[in-house]
């Protein structure tokens, strides 16, 4: 433990909110952490995907990614996975559908969730459309990570809990909810590629860092 603090230190640029402090990881008393060992396994994933990325984008994308992941029950890694397979961690990448940033959000689809997360933070009752009939998204605000990254884990985690299956929720992710519903109902096969991919990535980001959250 004490040669991969060390390796760590040596490795790891310092977080931006240290200042003239050192490097973060000499701030973390051995052994480390748990949550500090998870911050710094999804920043080295961010980093190995895009090393072109400043350390302070990094650093807040891994932030992000590890603070909404835990907030809707989710592994770190699979968001990982998912932004992988969406942008290539591109977070000016537009689909031919519209679709933006890091986690691939339509705009539509974007201020539905929007107008979730405001009304629950506001702790909103009754209906969300009634009460937030005038808050809009910029389709350009998606261009920002930790927005786009917000969205994209509270869609997700939400997916999750509607379905109760993982590979079901990747596919409405990737599908829309409504379509994946329909062949349920309808009994049709349902369209796996895109899931199986995510989860694939997801696999070969766990067995590099075995410590993460492993809630799916």
């Amino acid at each position: 433990m004490a040669f991969i603090a060390l390796l760590f230190s040596l490795l790891i640029p310092s977080h931006p909110s240290n200042g003239e402090r050192g490097h973060w990881i000499e701030q973390v008393k051995h052994p480390l952490a748990k949550g500090d060992s998870e911050l710094l396994m999804v920043y080295s994933v961010v980093k190995s995907q895009k090393n072109d990325l400043s350390d302070a984008w990094a650093w807040d994308v891994a932030t992000t990614i590890l603070e909404e992941s835990y907030r809707h029950s989710l592994d770190p890694m699979l968001v990982l996975a998912v932004i992988n397979v969406e942008s290539g961690f591109q977070n000016w990448a537009v689909s031919t559908e519209g679709a933006r940033g890091l986690m691939q959000i339509r705009p539509i689809v974007a201020n539905a969730l929007a107008k979730e997360l405001e009304a629950i933070e506001r702790g909103v009752k009754g209906s969300i459309e009634d009460s937030l009939d005038s808050f809009t998204l910029h389709p350009l605000d998606l261009d920002d990570p930790v927005s786009n990254i917000k969205l994209g884990v509270y869609y997700l985690g939400s997916l999750k809990k509607n379905f109760r299956d993982l590979k079901l929720a990747l596919t409405a992710y990737n599908w829309g909810p409504t379509e994946v519903k329909n062949r349920l109902q309808e009994d049709e096969v349902l369209p796996l590629a895109y899931a199986m991919k995510v989860l694939s990535t997801y696999q070969s980001y766990r067995q590099d860092s075995p410590q993460t959250h492993k809630t799916p």
